[in-house]
């Protein structure tokens, strides 16, 4: 019987001291969980100015075996995120595939029992936790109220919430097939906002969508100055622009008045959260994506705790010994 082929692609721009453990993950994957398939290995670097590449090349060369092809695309001038993303999943090969960000890491639980589920979804939702650059994993349970939603977001409210900018789906895997060259001109629209503008125009673009979520950490997020998770990064700021043009743009093909207000609504509460003063900012919470988040809150109050408390009671010990035992692998080598 043939082998299956799976394709992890690594998004990477300056980020020679931490790109080492992503890959490093990846191999964790295929050691622990990956027998008996074949893999590719597709790598994008945006031009980065440190020694991202040298550090990418040289451990490719020493994990190739583990490979049965491997992509190397490295700008020589940054292009943005965007223009990788979608270069490197029209290279994609494998029946499944995943993307992985150069800063952050895989968890130690097994992915391929979560993209087996695309035999029955169209796309399942997944947890993340999110750790320090210290390696301190982040266990305040509020942290992952948007995670757990994800549970609760679905059929029309799915599509509503998703063109109104909810940050669903961000570590979500998808079948091969929902990407179509509509979706990558669409991508390509913008700079940053890659996984956003892919699912808002698979969703958009496909009815009866099927979705399910799985309540257990498949990326750990490393939280640093310049992440886009870090609400004052210079990254953070102009992401916040992203979504507003993303709201723009969802606003021009909406045809009921009523959602055509709330994008205009979810656009202004976009371009405040990029303010630099921090009481302008808060008016990002008369938003429409944050009344979406109070009404599921209030009307799956209970559940939500529970999940929340179960992701990370369950999850952040394991994945903190991966964070660590990546980190001190990194340091001998």
């Amino acid at each position: 019987m043939k082998s299956k082929m799976f394709t992890f692609v690594v998004t990477c721009y300056n980020q020679a001291e931490v790109v080492r453990d992503a890959l490093e993950s990846i191999k964790f994957q295929i050691e622990n969980f990956g027998k008996g398939q074949k893999f590719q290995m597709i790598v994008t670097d945006d031009g980065s100015k440190d020694e991202s590449r040298k550090v990418i090349r040289q451990w490719i060369s020493d994990n190739e075996g583990l490979f049965a092809k491997t992509d190397k695309l490295f700008r020589k001038e940054n292009a943005g995120i965007c223009k990788n993303y979608v270069k490197a999943l029209k290279l994609v090969e494998g029946e499944r595939f995943l993307v992985l960000n150069g800063d952050d890491l895989l968890a130690p639980y097994n992915v391929f029992e979560i993209t087996d589920l695309l035999d029955k979804y169209d796309i399942v939702c997944t947890a993340f936790m999110k750790f320090k650059g210290s390696g301190e994993m982040i266990r305040s349970y509020g942290t992952y109220l948007e995670v757990v939603l994800q549970n609760f977001i679905k059929g029309k409210t799915l599509k509503r919430a998703v063109k109104l900018g909810c940050p669903v789906m961000g570590t979500a895997v998808y079948r091969k097939e929902l990407l179509t060259e509509e979706v990558f001109q669409f991508i390509l629209h913008f700079k940053t906002v890659n996984d956003r503008a892919c699912f808002q125009k698979i969703i958009s673009s496909n009815e009866n969508i099927r979705v399910c979520y799985v309540n257990r950490p498949f990326i750990l997020y490393r939280i640093t100055e310049n992440s886009i998770s870090n609400f004052n990064s210079p990254t953070r700021i102009l992401h916040n622009k992203e979504i507003a043009k993303l709201c723009r743009a969802e606003r021009k093909a909406e045809k009921l008045g009523f959602f055509r207000a709330m994008l205009f609504l979810q656009e202004k509460s976009a371009a405040v959260r990029a303010n630099s003063n921090y009481f302008v900012r808060l008016l990002r919470f008369l938003s429409p994506y944050y009344f979406i988040m109070l009404w599921l809150y209030l009307t799956n109050h209970e559940k939500i705790v529970r999940m929340e408390h179960q992701l990370v009671d369950r999850h952040w010990k394991e994945c903190s010994a991966l964070q660590k035992a990546l980190q001190k692998n990194y340091e001998k080598y």
